[in-house]
């Protein structure tokens, strides 16, 4: 029965190519930091890749498609906004020159102030990059269970986590850049490829697509309030003030020097706004297509009207995004606990073995994958814990980092007298001032 199952078999194929690549791509590494960084070696297009693959998570694609059809002109200005972190970490990360020999967010902060922000960063750290694997992990069924109906998609979510699993822990970050290029070239052929099909399907030629979209209101500059000045000067606001990633600035630290990290994410602005843009086109065509679709059955209607051979292609990408965000995070869990936190518990009684290190980094990143695993299998909310990592881990560690990075260099005390504010600031707000916000709308 499987033999005739096309889509299930495109899968399996993409899955042993991409473990069969992330084994190749492996060798013995001979110090800690050539296993977590890779020596600072990789070429610019490399870093992009990685990049790229790792910021577009599974639920990009989905979610925006089901966006643009809904709210029109809003959520496409909205994505467009959304690319100016990049841009920020370009200008950022020429400032970060004295930082390049570091391996993490939380070894920056504690040589600038101290023992105990360190660990309090390397906590939220940890914290968000398990809850970021457990979000693609959940992800990661969802579009099995949307792509392949005849079988039951925990068991190639499991699959697909235990290789994504095996090949980050034995071949470190040179075997999780190496399928991040893969799961890169993959999304983009295929989401190209998507947007072409869509776009034969419509049976109108471009100028007649335009014409229509201009006659619906929400594809209107006036149409709605959110498209007034003030409200796309707050959206705005709102981009940069999310635009600390705590995925994208490891890519810094994995650079040459700031030149070639500025390099990497101003190509990335540039090829991710591509991306966008054929998801935009997606959303478009479907549009077009059938107008009165409701939100939760715009991607029915797609797989209904694609053949068994793009519903895998469309499996594959969404397997891919999903991937390659939760082996970055995976990883870079593993260096906070093998580097970060072994330092903070060392102390001053010297820095552990490089060996004793790798090894750890390995167990942590098996750990922390199972974990995020059975969370995926029995927390049917991870939503709800992302919305929450991101309000606290951002304002908390985003400060003393852009502080520390331009300069502005306080004490210990003054570091954790502002995490502690972020942190009653962030849940005075959850508590008292968003349900206000809700109720006026």
């Amino acid at each position: 029965m499987m033999l005739y199952n096309i889509p299930l078999l495109m899968v399996l194929v993409f899955l042993l190519l991409t473990l069969l690549v992330g084994f190749c791509a492996s060798q013995k590494a001979t110090s800690f930091r050539e296993y977590v960084v890779g020596n600072k070696r990789f070429s610019t297009v490399t870093l992009m890749a990685t990049l790229l693959a790792t910021c577009f998570g599974g639920g990009a694609l989905i979610t925006n498609v089901i966006r643009v059809h809904h709210n029109g002109l809003w959520w496409i200005i909205h994505m467009l906004f959304s690319t100016i972190n990049f841009w920020l970490i370009s200008r950022l990360s020429l400032h970060m020159g004295p930082f390049m020999q570091d391996l993490s967010i939380a070894d920056t902060i504690g040589k600038i102030y101290g023992k105990y922000p360190r660990l309090i960063t390397a906590l939220f750290c940890m914290a968000f990059y398990i809850i970021v694997a457990n979000m693609q992990i959940h992800a990661m069924s969802l579009a099995i269970k949307m792509c392949i109906d005849s079988i039951d998609p925990r068991m190639i979510t499991i699959l697909a986590t235990l290789i994504l699993i095996i090949y980050a822990t034995f071949g470190g970050i040179r075997s999780v850049t190496t399928t991040d290029v893969l799961q890169f070239i993959t999304l983009t052929i295929i989401i190209f490829l998507l947007a072409k099909l869509l776009f034969a399907k419509t049976d109108k030629p471009i100028l007649e697509i335009v014409s229509c979209l201009k006659k619906q209101e929400n594809f209107q500059l006036s149409s709605s309030y959110r498209l007034k000045p003030l409200s796309l000067f707050f959206l705005m606001l709102q981009n940069v003030a999310l635009s600390f990633d705590l995925l994208s600035i490891p890519k810094v630290y994995m650079s040459s020097s700031p030149i070639q990290a500025k390099k990497v994410f101003l190509y990335g602005n540039f090829f991710g706004m591509l991306i966008f843009f054929a998801i935009v086109l997606i959303g478009l065509f479907v549009f077009i297509i059938n107008p009165t679709l409701p939100e939760m059955e715009v991607w029915e209607y797609i797989m209904a009207n694609i053949s068994p051979t793009f519903k895998g292609c469309i499996a594959i990408v969404l397997l891919a995004m999903t991937m390659s965000t939760a082996d970055s995070s995976l990883h870079a869990c593993s260096i906070v606990v093998s580097h970060d936190m072994m330092e903070i518990i060392q102390g001053t009684k010297g820095s552990p073995s490089h060996a004793y290190q790798i090894r750890l980094a390995k167990l942590t990143v098996i750990a922390t994958g199972l974990l995020a695993m059975l969370l995926s299998l029995y927390y049917k909310n991870p939503l709800e814990l992302i919305i929450w990592g991101m309000a606290l881990s951002t304002p908390i560690i985003s400060a003393p980092f852009i502080l520390a990075i331009f300069g502005f260099r306080g004490t210990s005390r003054t570091a954790l007298i502002g995490m502690a504010i972020s942190v009653l600031a962030t849940l005075s707000w959850n508590k008292w001032i968003k349900p206000l916000t809700r109720n006026r709308r």
